[in-house]
């Protein structure tokens, strides 16, 4: 038996709560939403797999050469040997770590079998989707295990979503869905299955009602959204109508951390008749004679057990941040942030590679990771050749971007003294998503700012051209006193001066959340071939799924991941239930 080879094990997450090692910048979206959970090394796992052996390298190779095939060769495609990666100054590019793959694709004998189950359903993951979808299927009545790869479940927030949940009616926030379709469209470059987002319009509702239905604290009414509708009346015109960067702000917080979300989860699975095994991740699927997915041979500390599933396997294993081969296959290179990745180090694309290997389609590539500024607040930003690049109100998958094609890949955000003065004017509803003004102005003007009395000074401590930052910032100052950005068309009633000494200055990189390619579906989770035909038996979601996210995340379309989470674990179990 062939043994895989096994990454070196990461090292503990840093303090900030974020998986990654590497040295913690002074703010991060997810720097302000606690605790992801801590990862547990799986096991060395030995070879298996109910088809013949395929390398990760060869499969991906024979999906590109289908897809040529298919396109007359005209698909792009990434080749991790010709690619071109960005030089990161003072940070390795991977240097988010390497997780343990669970996946592997060698045959496993029947004799290397410890155990065999007869199930409904296994469920691979115990992330927001596949809790959900453990759970919707259990009160089906249907005899269901959740296996996870970790020591706990993973949630890197508590917010939910969606659009018309009673809860969201009850806040007087109902919303015109031809409109948030349409901002679908523009959020997603016209590239999406356009299918599921009709569905998710359909059926989110639905669903939120459900899976907060279930938590003992109801208190939802005095700590529901992440802003109360009356604070922004009419905030979908508060930007130029045909701007990428109109905000759907449907957040609701979800009155836990989340690592005691995660905790409250397991609870509801177990009550609701769940087996949950958490330390044993899923393998291989297991396929009959006609390619119908019939089970999943799992790893756990007594060697390889095999659930066999009258109805079905589900993958909600997550994405691949922590494997780095498949984000160099996958991925285009400046899409890939050098420093900072958030995911569990569990998502090593397990569940992905699973699918891929008993013929489902994925993504075509490139696919993409769901990328933050590290600030949120459209400060003004410099390159290190001191020179702005980019409107800061972009939405900010697209910030993020620019920020990735910098020198470097890498810029400064840029406030002074006066920031607590000055903050209302670029102060939006998606910047009450994520904290309060005394957060971020903290942030601004943290130890880990460059500090200086005057602009030469912060420019030689932030090691920019001198002359060109200095000619940069008094450029923004008369366009500020003008009210309209003459370079890149920012708002200008969201210009904020550069006037007020001390000057700060604060390096900032990329985040990344998580990758957003996975398995193509239909409405009803079934994962499909690359003819679009469903696999018998198998179904997916979460990040595990695909179809909704090309090119980049729709940040516009708040907690539109989570709520998606939600909405598709609930549709596998009605229809796994026999109600849809």
């Amino acid at each position: 038996m062939t043994e895989c080879t096994q990454p070196s094990t990461p090292s503990a997450p840093c303090p900030t709560g974020s998986s990654n090692p590497a040295a913690a910048p002074s703010v991060s979206r997810r720097g302000f939403l606690s605790g992801a959970a801590v990862a547990a090394g799986a096991a060395a796992l030995a070879g298996l797999a109910g088809c013949a052996p395929k390398t990760q390298a060869e499969v991906a190779g024979e999906t590109i050469a289908a897809d040529d095939a298919a396109t007359g060769g005209a698909m792009q495609t990434t080749d991790p040997a010709k690619a071109v990666w960005p030089v990161v100054e003072e940070v390795e590019v991977g240097s988010a770590g390497e997780g343990v793959v669970a996946f592997v694709a060698e045959p496993i004998p029947a004799d290397k079998i410890v155990a065999t189950h007869d199930v409904d359903v296994v469920v691979c993951g115990l992330g927001p989707a596949g809790d959900a979808a453990a759970l919707a299927c259990a009160e089906q009545g249907l005899k269901t295990v959740a296996v996870e790869k970790q020591n706990r479940g993973n949630y890197n927030s508590a917010t939910i979503g969606g659009t018309n949940s009673e809860l969201h009616k009850f806040w007087g926030m109902e919303y015109d869905t031809t409109e948030w379709m349409s901002d679908a469209m523009i959020g997603c470059s016209f590239q999406a299955d356009m299918t599921l987002y009709q569905h998710y319009l359909e059926k989110n509702g639905e669903a939120v009602n459900w899976y907060i239905s279930h938590f003992d604290n109801q208190d939802f009414n005095d700590y529901p959204l992440t802003f109360a509708a009356g604070d922004f009346p009419d905030f979908r015109e508060q930007y130029d109508p045909t701007a990428l960067s109109r905000s759907w702000n449907t957040s609701l917080n979800l009155p836990y951390p989340p690592g005691e979300l995660a905790d409250i989860l397991a609870g509801i699975l177990t009550e609701a008749g769940v087996e949950i095994r958490y330390e044993t991740p899923a393998c291989q699927l297991v396929t009959d004679e006609a390619g119908s997915v019939t089970g999943v041979i799992v790893k756990s500390a007594d060697g390889y057990e095999q659930y066999n599933c009258a109805k079905g396997v589900v993958l909600a294993t997550g994405g691949y941040e922590f494997n780095q081969q498949m984000l160099k296959e996958r991925c285009r290179p400046r899409g890939v942030p050098g420093r900072w990745l958030t995911g569990a180090f569990g998502n090593t694309g397990d569940g992905l590679q699973m699918g891929v290997a008993v013929g489902a389609a994925e993504d075509e590539f490139p696919q993409s990771i769901m990328l933050d500024p590290e600030q949120l607040m459209p400060f003004v930003r410099v390159n290190k050749l001191g020179k702005r690049f980019t409107p800061e109100y972009d939405p900010y998958g697209q910030l993020a971007m620019a920020i990735q094609y910098q020198p470097g890949t890498y810029d400064f955000y840029i406030v002074d003294s006066a920031l607590d003065t000055k903050i209302d004017k670029i102060w939006t509803p998606s910047s009450s998503c994520y904290g309060p003004k005394e957060n971020w102005i903290a942030a601004a003007q943290s130890e880990n700012a460059f500090k200086a009395d005057t602009l030469e000074e912060l420019a030689e401590l932030m090691g920019v051209p001198v002359d060109a930052f200095v000619e940069t910032i008094n450029h923004w100052n008369e366009m500020c006193a003008a009210g309209a950005d003459t370079d890149f068309d920012m708002p200008g009633t969201m210009m904020m001066t550069i006037d007020q000494p001390p000057f700060y200055a604060t390096k900032e990189y990329a985040d990344g959340l998580c990758t957003t390619g996975g398995l193509i579906v239909d409405t009803e989770c079934r994962v499909l071939t690359k003819d679009r035909q469903p696999i018998p038996g198998l179904f997916a979601a979460g990040i595990t799924s695909g179809g909704m996210f090309y090119n980049t995340y729709p940040h516009n379309l708040n907690c539109l991941s989570h709520t998606r989470n939600c909405l598709m674990g609930y549709t596998i179990g009605q229809v796994l239930g026999g109600k849809e």
